[in-house]
């Protein structure tokens, strides 16, 4: 499985691969929503996770460009993000993602999202 991460902070991006250790999940990295599509393009990853809020194209855009696109349209996309309202909730729904986690996210949360995207077996969390 190839998971594309999409954030511009990378304490993120490693946190996001501690969380989900325990699978066998190759990440590629992002830091925008320009990059993401780039790398979404030439990687073509069974699952995005993108962040929303980012410089240039953020995770809206970034999620309705892959939906646009002929190759990646069935790419799932979850969106992390500090937005909890129901406005951005709709909007996210909008453009098509997912699943739509608010931050912090929760480690369990998260897991079960992924996991069942990707169909693969319930695991623990990691400890940390």
């Amino acid at each position: 499985m190839k998971v594309l991460l999409v954030d511009d902070t990378r304490t993120l991006l490693s946190l996001i691969q501690v969380y989900l250790m325990g699978w066998s999940i190759t990440f590629v990295e992002a830091k925008d929503g320009l990059e993401g599509l780039k790398k979404a393009r030439e990687h073509r990853p069974d699952l995005v996770i993108s962040d929303v809020r980012m410089p240039g194209m953020d995770g809206f855009e970034l999620t309705a460009a892959i939906r646009s696109d002929v190759i990646l349209h069935h790419t799932p996309v979850i969106l992390l993000t500090s937005l909890n309202d129901e406005a951005s909730r709709r909007k996210g729904r909008l453009v098509g993602a997912s699943a739509f986690l608010t931050k912090p996210v929760s480690v369990e949360e998260l897991r079960r999202q992924v996991g069942t995207i990707l169909k693969l077996p319930v695991k623990q969390p990691v400890k940390r």
